[in-house]
């Protein structure tokens, strides 16, 4: 038996005294706390006084049957894990019982060997599962780097929102880490172990978005050769994380408000309608009310999301943590590129702590990796982490002075393009994640400029 078993507290529910005896004697020579209760009613009593760990029950008590008796018994917080006794072992029996919630079941005459190892094996599971929860946790909140109090309070928002089922909307800027905090929310929710499924809402083509959510039938639409499942259903019993929100047509929004209201999801071409058990956690940068307010986004779909609204700060509002943000992110960056230890010199981090971070962790984070892949030494000084001369002016630069050529709005709007694609190293889907619009508007914008 591990430590972590050790004095676990059994309740044994069985109408045999001989077998009630035998428990006790066996598990508490085992190391185990016991108690017995003869029939239903006495077990009721006893999980209504205390908390137990384990719940042996026999199927056939004299009061009520054993099966029957399992949703009352596991309605606890914790609830107990329950071991069914019975003296008929059949696989409709444990079929029965493990539907309503029994870990596993032990046929009469049993051994007392034979006993130790069931319960032992049970406990340890248990055991298994908290701590592995509890480590999924940890892992959750470890990615959300920062000791500022915003970060403090987001954590301790996520611990408490985390395990409910309600649905989250999440907002704040682009760059703020939102899909991080999506993602923490599912780590720490009892779907944890099924799928987490994210959708970039304003990366999919909005003729394709419906497909994507929702599958189709195959020939419900030229090109669709087969049928697909759709995104909704692979996050059933898990966590569907929709980003960029405000960019879902309105023509797909009592769709998605159907699948909130009702779990229905259904396909594209088809009739009938399957029910899913989803987690919707939806994000935006946008204001979706004032987008509801001017009929740009429905203001019930807005409301069923906002049940619970969770803002991730700016990085300016927790200036505190750009220090440790930058030495994680050098650190992963020297990793990643198979070269030894990078440290941040003094300088650096001044220079970095000074700086507006209109983009927020996501530039600081590219910031850091370029300075990190571009640097000759293992020491990043001010040259390093700033912008080499003749690249384009850095996100927030000052205005000009009096007498200088004063710059048109499309000269500024393509130097800042040019900027943000330098530190997304070309990457489209981040550069229009950190300009706050959408792939397509900055494809528009490439065309508009000249820098496709």
């Amino acid at each position: 038996m591990s430590a972590s078993e050790a004095r676990s507290a059994i309740l044994v529910i069985d109408d045999e005294r001989g077998i009630r005896a035998l428990c006790q004697d066996v598990l508490r020579k085992a190391g185990y706390d016991v108690e017995v209760a003869e029939n239903a009613a006495a077990g009721l009593a006893a999980v209504g006084r205390r908390v137990f760990d384990l719940v042996l029950c026999d199927i056939n008590l004299p009061d009520q049957d054993g099966v029957s008796l399992l949703p009352r018994l596991i309605d606890r917080d914790p609830a107990p894990t329950v071991l069914l006794i019975t003296a008929y072992p059949s696989i409709d029996t444990a079929v029965r019982g493990m539907k309503l919630g029994a870990r596993d079941y032990i046929g009469k005459p049993f051994s007392p060997d034979e006993l130790r190892l069931v319960v032992s094996r049970a406990l340890g599971e248990d055991a298994m599962r908290r701590q592995n929860a509890e480590l999924r946790r940890q892992l959750a909140l470890g990615s959300l780097l920062g000791e500022s109090a915003p970060m403090v309070e987001l954590r301790r928002t996520i611990e408490k929102v985390g395990p409910t089922p309600s649905t989250v909307l999440i907002t704040g800027e682009s760059g703020t880490g939102k899909e991080l905090v999506a993602r923490a929310l599912h780590l720490a929710s009892p779907r944890s172990r099924a799928a987490f499924v994210p959708v970039n809402c304003g990366a999919l083509v909005a003729s394709l978005l419906e497909s994507e959510l929702f599958g189709h039938l195959k020939g419900s639409f030229t090109g669709a050769d087969t049928a697909k499942r759709g995104l909704v259903t692979a996050a059933d019993n898990g966590t569907l994380f929709l980003d960029e929100i405000g960019e879902l047509p309105l023509e797909l929004q009592p769709k998605l408000l159907r699948t909130l209201q009702s779990g229905e999801v259904k396909p594209v071409g088809g009739t009938d309608v399957l029910t899913v058990d989803v987690r919707v956690v939806a994000a935006s940068n946008r204001p979706l009310r004032e987008l509801a307010a001017q009929g740009a986004f429905r203001e019930d779909l807005f409301y069923r999301l906002a049940v619970i609204t969770i803002d991730v700060p700016p990085l300016r509002a927790r200036r505190d943590d750009i220090a440790l943000l930058a030495r994680a992110f050098a650190a992963d960056a020297a990793h990643r590129a198979r070269r030894g230890r990078v440290e941040l010199g003094p300088d650096a981090i001044t220079w970095l702590e000074a700086q507006p971070w209109q983009g927020n962790v996501r530039e600081l984070e590219n910031c850091i990796e370029r300075a990190v892949v571009l640097a000759s030494g293992d020491i990043l000084g001010i040259d390093d982490v700033r912008p080499r001369a003749g690249t384009a002016p850095p996100i927030g630069a000052p205005r000009p002075a009096p007498g200088d050529p004063v710059p048109t709005l499309d000269e500024l709007e393509k130097a800042h393009i040019l900027h943000v694609l330098e530190l997304c190293e070309h990457q489209k889907t981040k550069a229009a994640a950190l300009l706050g619009i959408n792939r397509t508007t900055l494809w528009k914008k490439l065309r508009q400029y000249g820098l496709e």
